[in-house]
């Protein structure tokens, strides 16, 4: 009787063809979730919009009259107050790669005390802050700050 080489590798080669191709829609599947995780990223130069924003997008900060200004440094208001300002500054406007400012601002506070911020837009859409103009602001959420232009 004769037997054949073949017929104990074959099974074999199926069994490693299974495990290879298993492993490929293994690492197939990771690569997949991280590339999709990576472009559900904001921009690296884009702060994640905070809780509370009227807005999804950073190119629609200021809509409605809001906007959203992420503290840097200075006066923080006190949860639940509004404090009064006026815009002394608006510097560092070029827009990143993605259109976006992120301009400075400095914020002189009715009780002489100041604001730093970041004001994150789409000058194309909604305007820079100006100096001179008067601001309404209070805290939103961490450091967080949500201004509104004073009648």
């Amino acid at each position: 009787m004769t037997t054949f080489q073949n017929s104990k590798a074959q099974p074999r080669r199926t069994r490693r063809r299974m495990v290879a191709t298993l492993a490929l829609v293994v690492v197939g599947g990771f690569v997949l979730r991280g590339v999709t995780a990576f472009a559900d990223q904001p921009a690296a130069d884009e702060p994640t919009i905070p809780t509370g924003a009227n807005f999804s997008s950073w190119s629609d900060n200021g809509q409605d009259g809001q906007i959203v200004l992420q503290f840097f440094k200075g006066d923080m208001p006190i949860a639940g107050a509004v404090v009064a300002g006026t815009v002394k500054n608006d510097i560092n406007c070029a827009p990143d790669a993605e259109g976006l400012s992120h301009c400075h601002n400095v914020v002189v506070l009715a009780d002489g005390g100041a604001i730093e911020a970041i004001h994150v837009h789409a000058m194309g859409r909604h305007p820079c802050l100006f100096p001179g103009q008067r601001l309404s602001i209070s805290r939103l959420d961490g450091d967080w700050l949500v201004a509104t232009a004073a009648n």
